[in-house]
């Protein structure tokens, strides 16, 4: 009895790790993938992770192979987010996140870096997965699946920005 039990809670585990499917690959054409992605300024994210700078996300792709989205306050670059895809079969796409890299080494907004007037609270990199998983599984953008951010700058900033307070990235 207990084996059959065994094999059965064996089984079910392997249902439900995805019978073996790669990290970052989803049900989606390259195709739809693309244009998922593309058709998005990242409108949850920003309202979940923007600081108290006021900033802009401009899309650009080349088709069916990379998303790249531009954050930028006041004219000055934040940071970059690309989505490379690699198609896998018709069905499915291979997609690697990559953000632009922070001046204290390892990415932008790691969590590991500090900025006088942050454009996100971090880290980041859990937020933008989760904003491109729900645009992916045509779902709404979760925050309970993000970290909550720990910048404290940042949350200063975002108080001020809840109570009328504007702030520059080039602010004093």
């Amino acid at each position: 009895m207990t084996f059959f039990r065994s094999a059965i809670i064996f089984i079910a585990l392997t249902a439900l790790s995805g019978c073996g499917r790669e990290p970052g690959v989803v049900d989606l054409s390259a195709t739809e993938t693309y244009q998922r992605l593309v058709g998005s300024t990242l409108p949850d994210l920003v309202f979940n992770r923007q600081c108290g700078i006021l900033i802009h996300v401009r899309t650009e792709g080349v088709p069916n192979q990379k998303v790249i989205w531009r954050v930028t306050s006041s004219g000055t670059s934040m940071v970059d987010f690309t989505a490379t895809l690699t198609p896998v079969s018709d069905t499915q796409t291979k997609v690697d996140l990559a953000l632009s890299p922070g001046a204290n080494g390892g990415e932008a907004y790691d969590g590991k870096q500090s900025y006088p007037r942050p454009a996100f609270n971090q880290p980041l990199r859990p937020a933008v997965e989760e904003q491109i998983a729900a645009l992916l599984e045509g779902r709404a953008y979760d925050p309970e699946r993000v970290p909550r951010g720990t910048d404290t700058v940042c949350n200063v900033q975002r108080a001020g920005l809840e109570a009328g307070i504007r702030f520059r990235v080039d602010d004093r």
